[in-house]
């Protein structure tokens, strides 16, 4: 089976340092996350891992879990698809709203992007406060916003 070149998936000379300091275990990108599952790639594939007892204990914020786009540091299990999350690399931009509900707490939904792309129609519903507000969120990320207007 030939491996999978993580460098396709963003990975560069930034997070390789930080991964050597891990030998015993491989590295891997977050794709998606539900109910406490995540689904990464890895060299050798796809996999699906939860975060491990003892990472879990450790992290004090919820913006510390693993989100779409990070890169992470896992243990394969043997003879099987599945993996456990041991460590989330330092990222390189985040992408976080408030969450719904009257909790005041923080939501990341993405990690590590490159370019935010803003989509807003011309129509009746365009708003410039909105566009604005937008674009700081983008800002404030780390990422590059661009604006794409739609329906003229």
């Amino acid at each position: 089976m030939s491996k999978i070149d993580l460098a396709k998936f963003g990975l560069t000379s930034r997070f390789e340092t930080v991964i050597r300091e891990f030998p015993q275990n491989s590295a891997g990108r977050v794709l998606s996350q539900e109910k406490g599952l995540y689904r990464v790639i890895t060299e050798c594939g796809e996999r699906i891992a939860e975060i491990s007892g003892k990472y879990r204990y450790q992290i004090t914020s919820p913006s510390e879990y693993p989100a779409v786009g990070d890169f992470i540091i896992l243990e394969s299990i043997e003879n099987s698809n599945r993996a456990v999350i041991h460590h989330v690399l330092p990222r390189k931009s985040v992408f976080i709203r408030k969450t719904a509900g009257t909790n005041c707490s923080e939501q990341v939904v993405a990690a590590n992007i490159d370019i935010i792309f803003i989509c807003m129609s011309l129509n009746n519903d365009f708003n410039l406060r909105r566009l604005e507000r937008y674009l700081s969120i983008g800002w404030n990320s780390g990422a590059i916003p661009v604006i794409v207007l739609t329906k003229a």
